[in-house]
Order: structure tokens, then sequence, then C-alpha cells
């Protein structure tokens, strides 16, 4: 959990959002690892079933869990396990996560600035084991807090009956007397530009076990702040330049009218972009409430530059809910492609009605 500094050589290689894909000059610069240290055990675990943020406030031995410098994200490093078995087509046992910038406000509240693409928490092997993470181009500031952003992993089952009902067990914590993790949960409230209101005492004499590398200067992209590595600038020395940052492929959502039938089946139609591969991610429908309800949820595969309808079923509460409503519910429709992330992620407000 401590900041070191280093000195080295080294090809960085840059994200995919922006196609940077040539590699940093091999000059010396400083590189900087902070967050934990990754020495304790993954012996806790936290469950949540909405979309969940963690993140570090206080180390035991009483270092910054904050961002030493201005610069670039170019490794994370996660100790632990997910405790959950993910099925295609089923909800519930997601793995999928973010990493996060926040920046602490003057009331308290913590503003989620940026997230990265989606990354997944193993499944299988060693509860110890350590993954490694290339965020695609994160810049961060001195000061940002960074976040493990969940999507919970509830499997919709209200009577408690299913696998994940409190969400997927996440043993990424380990116990550290004197070190605290701060929390926040709600579905689809921690996105981009949303304000956090943290929970303390959940998270009391525990550590988060997510490490980073952060390249500063010359090893960090020249649109991060303090960075210098301008990859349009290997043309002038005679190399080629790589070339313009292209649109993310991801799956749209159409103007539509969307109906219910008597079982509670509805399909949504989605557009898959112009891209080199099919659009697949997770299409879900959420409650208009302060705190949104998931009402159904389902992954889809729609093939490049053509329209696929999805089928989804609403759960039981999800029912009971469109029926007390005189069958005019409001909802949001969510759809992310894979590998996710704020650019591959659309949203629409829409009435369902009923199928005659």
């Amino acid at each position: 959990m401590n900041v070191h500094h280093r000195r080295r050589r080294s090809a960085l290689a840059t994200g995919a959002v922006l196609a940077f894909a040539a590699a940093a000059p091999a000059a010396q610069a400083d590189v900087l690892t902070f967050g934990s240290d990754l020495a304790g055990a993954a012996n806790l675990t936290e469950a949540r079933q909405g979309d969940t943020a963690y993140w570090q406030t206080r180390f035991a031995g009483g270092t910054s869990p904050l961002a030493p410098a201005d610069g670039q994200i170019t490794s994370v490093k996660l100790k632990g396990i997910a405790l959950s078995d993910p099925k295609p087509g089923v909800v519930g046992g997601e793995t999928m996560w973010h990493l996060q910038a926040l920046r602490q406000q003057s009331d308290g509240t913590f503003k989620i600035l940026r997230s990265s693409q989606a990354f997944y928490v193993p499944t299988t092997g060693s509860a110890q084991q350590v993954s490694s993470y290339a965020p695609e181009n994160f810049c961060v500031a001195k000061g940002d807090v960074l976040a493990f952003n969940t999507v919970g992993g509830w499997d919709g089952v209200m009577n408690q009956t299913g696998p994940y009902p409190g969400g997927t067990p996440l043993q990424i914590f380990s116990r550290s007397a004197g070190g605290s993790v701060s929390q926040f949960s709600g579905s689809d409230q921690t996105n981009n530009g949303d304000s956090l209101r943290a929970e303390h005492g959940r998270g009391a004499d525990q550590e988060l076990l997510m490490g980073f590398t952060l390249g500063t200067a010359s090893n960090a992209v020249f649109h991060c702040p303090g960075g210098q590595f301008n990859p349009y600038k290997v043309a002038a020395a005679g190399g080629t330049a790589p070339p313009m940052p292209k649109a993310p492929q991801r799956a749209t959502i159409p103007r539509q009218r969307v109906t219910v039938s008597r079982k509670g089946k509805l399909s949504i139609a989605l557009f898959c972009k112009a891209g080199a591969a099919p659009c697949v991610g997770t299409v879900r429908l959420l409650s208009k409430h302060r705190q949104p309800k998931l009402l159904a949820s389902r992954r889809y595969t729609i093939p490049a530059k053509s329209t696929g309808k999805v089928s989804l079923r609403l759960n039981s509460a999800a029912r009971r809910m469109f029926q007390r409503s005189g069958k005019r519910l409001a909802v949001r429709i969510v759809a992310e492609t894979l590998p996710g992330g704020a650019a591959r992620t659309v949203s629409v407000a829409m009435t369902l009605g009923s199928r005659l």
C-alpha cells in the first residue's frame, strides 16, 4: 500500500479508445505504483444487488490512497476471485467491473469523472490469484480517488430463492485493522457525472486489494494531465503515424414501441453499428424510481450493420408493477456493448404498453 518510485525504459502501449498504435519512446521517466501492495490475503467478501463503487479511504499504515501525481493509469492489479458461476443468457452472477476516477466535492460527495472499459473478475482458480488489467487511455489528476465499480450481479429473484439474491460475492477484500473502504450502491446511479454519497461504516478495518501503476511525463499520453507522449510525432521522425480514432462499435436503441404480453414477455430492437465484429453485450430494463429496480436483463449478439431483437421477460415484481401502472409503465432501457464503458453504453427512456 506504499507509493514506490522507480526509473525504467519501456514501450508503453496506449489504449484502443484513441487508437494509439505506436509505442512510447524508450526514455527514462518516473513510474509510480500506489494503492494496495496486495500483501494481504483475500479473505473478506462483499456482495451488492445493484451497481456499487468501492474505494479505499484509509490504509492501515496511514499511506494516502489518492493518486500521487498527474498522469495515466497503465496497469491495475486485483487480488481475489468472484464466487459465482455466470451463465450466458441467465441473469445473475455477473462479474463485470469498471475502474473509475472520482473527485471529492466540497459537500463531501464524490463525483465520477470517468470510467474504463469493462473488465471481469475471475471465477476459477486460486482465491489468492492476482489479475492484471490494462485500462484504455485512463487519465488521472493528482488527488483523484480510484474506485472498483461492479454491476452487482443480482439474479432478480424476489423471493430470495435464486443463487445470488444479494449480488455476486466478490472476495477481493482483506482484513486490515485501521484500514477503511468506502462504498456507494445504487442501480444505474454510478455513471460518469453522478455524485456518490459514501457509506463508510460497512468497510471498517478492510483493504480493497487493488493496486495501480501510474505513468507520468513521457510514460503518459499527451491528452492526460502532464502527459508528453504523442504518437503522431512518429511520422515526423520518419515513421508512420497511427490511424485516426474510429467511433467505437456499439449497439444503439432505435425509436420503437415496446409492448408486454400477458406472460410478461417483450422484445427490444437494437442496431449494431458498422465494425469488424458483431455487437455482444447486455441490455437491461430498469424502473424509473429514484433507486431504479432491475425489471429484466439479457445478453445479446447482433451482427455488424444489422438490427436484431432481444427477447426479455419481466420478473415477478416487474409484472406486478406493470399491472399496478395500468399497463403503462415508464422504464429506462440500457444497452452496453463489450468491452463496455461510457462510449459503448446507450440509454433511452420509454413507456411499456400492453400487447393486444
